[in-house]
């Protein structure tokens, strides 16, 4: 039996006008493949009745089974009931009272010393042909269907994550689960390089169509690796597991990490093992090399802290850059990137200190040194300090995203003994290598 086809159907204005994010779509689509389900398209709708039944009949016609999550409130914009009868019913059918439901929401007002709403008693209402289904989490229940040829099963489920969760566990994924294949998958995220450079590295690897399928995606300066395989349950982690040992040996030690590994925490397990301590000196990232590292629980067994010397004053006094070099080379150079990350040793007594120092815009630029000019340095404390000069493209937001990937990026080379390995966005091959 084939992995069942499951379509995501999000509901909401907030979530089209990027309000809010949609969490909801992406842990579904995770728990779909956990239980040997495909996630097949997914879909934002606004608050738009005749779109939404539009969206529904289109996707039930193309897949196994279809989610929709929101538009299950009290409130008059919460159309997922009259969208769903309108596809099952006909929109000329009237919703019909549930006394389950309106039973459901007494004892929940009850429980709570709340008179209820009459405006809540919607959430009772329901297509003729539809069934509801318990929340013992919240007044919406959920809603389940099939269309007339029986090819689709249709779930309704509320927007709020902490009634979606259990309900998906209750209801959806018994009816989807895959008892026959499953669908396997692994991420191997890389560092270093472009996303077309590694496709090469990958070569027919990545050829349309092959079973398990590999592609990419980028973001911040991480490429990510993506392999999935489809078929009975040992035979496609076997065959995810060779496809992923191929990758490996053709990309080599740009990947850092597997899944839910970050950055951050490949290092630190780096320094964990070796027995060091990490320190960070940041001008342009103001704090957030700090924060992708503390984001680690347990980092304080290999991270000492850090300083956020944002003027040039607190470079002085903080981490013992000299004046002359501020004035001679300017706060975003090689020799005060190399002057910061020094301090930063000797004011923790760490063993290897990262700093980051550059032009975040969106002013401040200069021909010399344009917005997106940044210099991140690498110090040992019984070696050499490596500093590199990077020009990030992007918005503020994104150079300094991207400056805290680098940055930690070269702490893992440094690790690896291959310090001045060329990265994406280096000016240059060139290193600049100071001895102790």
């Amino acid at each position: 039996m084939s992995a069942v086809r499951v379509a995501i159907l999000s509901v909401g204005d907030e979530l089209v006008l990027g309000q809010i994010e949609d969490t909801n779509a992406s842990w579904m689509a995770r728990a779909l493949r956990e239980i040997g389900a495909m996630p097949g398209e997914r879909r934002t709708i606004g608050d738009d009745r005749a779109a939404l039944a539009r969206a529904l009949r289109e996707l039930a016609a193309s897949h196994g089974a279809v989610i929709i999550t929101g538009g299950l409130g009290p409130t008059l914009d919460d159309l997922t009931r009259e969208a769903l009868c309108d596809v099952l019913d006909g929109d000329d059918v009237a919703l019909v009272e549930d006394p389950a439901g309106v039973a459901h929401l007494a004892r929940w007002f009850a429980a709570r010393g709340r008179p209820m709403p009459a405006s809540n008693l919607r959430q009772a209402m329901r297509p003729p042909s539809a069934r509801l289904l318990d929340n013992p989490h919240g007044t919406a229940p959920g809603l389940a269907a099939a269309t007339h040829d029986g090819a689709c099963e249709i779930f309704c489920l509320p927007g709020p994550p902490n009634e979606m969760r259990p309900m998906f566990q209750s209801f959806v994924a018994p009816a989807v689960r895959g008892e026959g294949e499953v669908v396997a998958t692994a991420a191997l995220h890389t560092i270093g390089l472009g996303e077309s450079a590694v496709g090469e590295m990958l070569g027919e690897l990545m050829t349309r169509g092959r079973e398990p399928s590999v592609g990419t995606t980028a973001s911040d300066g991480i490429v990510s690796i993506r392999i999935r395989s489809t078929g009975a349950r040992d035979a496609a982690r076997e065959a995810l597991e060779s496809v992923v040992a191929a990758c490996r040996s053709r990309v080599g030690p740009i990947i850092f990490g597997r899944d839910g590994e970050s950055l951050a925490s490949v290092v630190g397990a780096m320094l964990a093992e070796r027995g060091l301590v990490l320190a960070t000196a940041e001008s342009c990232t103001g704090g957030l090399l700090g924060a992708r590292i503390t984001d680690v629980a347990g980092s304080s067994a290999w991270y000492a802290g850090g300083f956020v010397t944002y003027e040039n004053a607190r470079k002085v006094a903080d981490l013992g850059v000299r004046e002359a070099t501020l004035r001679d080379h300017g706060a975003v150079s090689h020799e005060t990137a190399i002057e910061m990350a020094r301090g930063a040793i000797a004011r923790t007594g760490a063993a290897m200190a990262l700093s980051t120092t550059g032009v975040a815009g969106p002013s401040g630029g200069s021909d010399a040194k344009p917005v997106g000019t940044v210099y991140i340095a690498v110090a040992e404390r019984e070696g050499s300090v490596y500093s590199r000069r990077f020009h990030f493209p992007g918005d503020r937001a994104t150079i300094r995203s991207r400056t805290a990937h680098l940055a930690l990026a070269c702490a893992r080379f440094a690790l690896l003994g291959d310090a001045t390995r060329a990265l994406l966005w280096a000016e240059g091959e060139a290193c600049r290598v100071e001895r102790a």
